[in-house]
């Protein structure tokens, strides 16, 4: 038995209805398990637009909401935060919120790469990638306002609203956003590089919380320090700033073959071939205790919830192991 503080989450693949690995109603089934399971108490979905596509998260969520009663929803992360109209996002997840009785917490994030690809996406939203990481943090202080008062008036260098309110609004009356943001660029070998100094002072000053992934423990309890900091700087409470961090999994008694199938299936999934030291660098991979070892290494670092990714198209089998073989191994 391993000792490990923080809590799991489970990520629904829903590029698998695109990739042929999974059916939408196979990802349902999977968030009601979920919680069945009594081994997570957060359940998320990724999110893209027109790269990377997949199951609408928005939708996703809100079936799977429908179906369960307790366990927290909530995107990993939301990439077409800047892509969506405000309005429509705005209105939509609140909606998403009210089915899940407030179950809901929305993580921002810019989303975006480099290449054709990203060019055609900004091309065809109206949004270039030179503009997502400002359009997002603006937005951020946007939706915060739209779901807590109404007739709101807002002008930025991207919006430009008069007298505007979304009915219904989120359960909470000081509803929950947190932004994704990464040490080093999803596409890079490695998962180091210097700490975004101002990226962090940013988080503490105006979300609620942090999502990120390929950290050490080390360096994870570097940037959270930062962060909270820079919220103790804003008079803000800390008590209740969260985080997740996400950690793919794949479980096999090879752990060379497990290595090699979850980076096959990370290629497939963001069309980006990753070398086998970054593949290792952000996914616990082996037998059921080398796996149950590498989520413990995250113990009394400062992260709260671990999100996992099943890295195989094998879904429904490794996530039987992960809550049969790996999740009972730690305390």
């Amino acid at each position: 038995m391993y000792n490990c503080d923080p809590t799991f989450g489970i990520i629904l693949s829903n590029r698998g209805p695109v990739l042929n690995y999974s059916t939408a109603s196979e990802l349902i089934d999977m968030g009601v398990r979920s919680e069945a399971s009594g081994m997570f108490n957060t359940i998320w979905a990724g999110d893209a637009f027109l790269t990377n596509p997949r199951l609408d998260a928005i939708t996703l969520l809100s079936a799977v909401a429908a179906k369960t009663t307790d366990i927290r929803i909530g995107p990993a992360c939301m990439g077409s935060f800047t892509q969506r109209g405000a309005l429509d996002l705005a209105y939509q997840w609140a909606s998403l919120d009210q089915i899940s009785n407030g179950r809901s917490l929305m993580v921002a994030c810019a989303g975006g790469g480099g290449g054709p690809a990203w060019d055609n996406e900004g091309r065809n939203t109206g949004v270039s990638s030179s503009d997502r990481r400002e359009l997002m943090w603006e937005r951020i202080e946007l939706v915060r306002k739209l779901w807590s008062k109404d007739n709101i008036n807002f002008v930025g260098s991207f919006h430009d609203l008069k007298d505007v309110s979304i009915l219904p609004k989120p359960v909470k009356p000081n509803y929950p956003i947190w932004t994704a943001t990464n040490i080093t660029r999803l596409a890079t070998g490695m998962s180091a590089g210097s700490l975004p100094e101002k990226t962090f002072m940013r988080i503490g000053e105006l979300c609620d919380g942090w999502m990120t992934h390929s950290v050490t423990p080390e360096i994870f309890s570097l940037a959270w320090g930062k962060i909270l900091n820079s919220a103790e700087k804003m008079n803000k409470n800390t008590k209740d700033f969260d985080n997740a961090l996400v950690v793919n999994i794949c479980v096999n008694n090879d752990r060379e073959a497990a290595l090699d199938e979850a980076g096959s299936f990370l290629a497939e999934y963001y069309n980006i071939t990753f070398s086998k030291d970054r593949t290792k660098d952000w996914t616990a991979h082996g037998s059921a205790v080398e796996c149950a070892k590498a989520l413990a290494e995250y113990n009394n670092c400062g992260v709260k919830h671990i999100a996992l990714r099943i890295a195989s198209r094998d879904q429904n089998g490794q996530f039987e192991r992960l809550i049969n073989d790996v999740l009972p191994l730690l305390n």
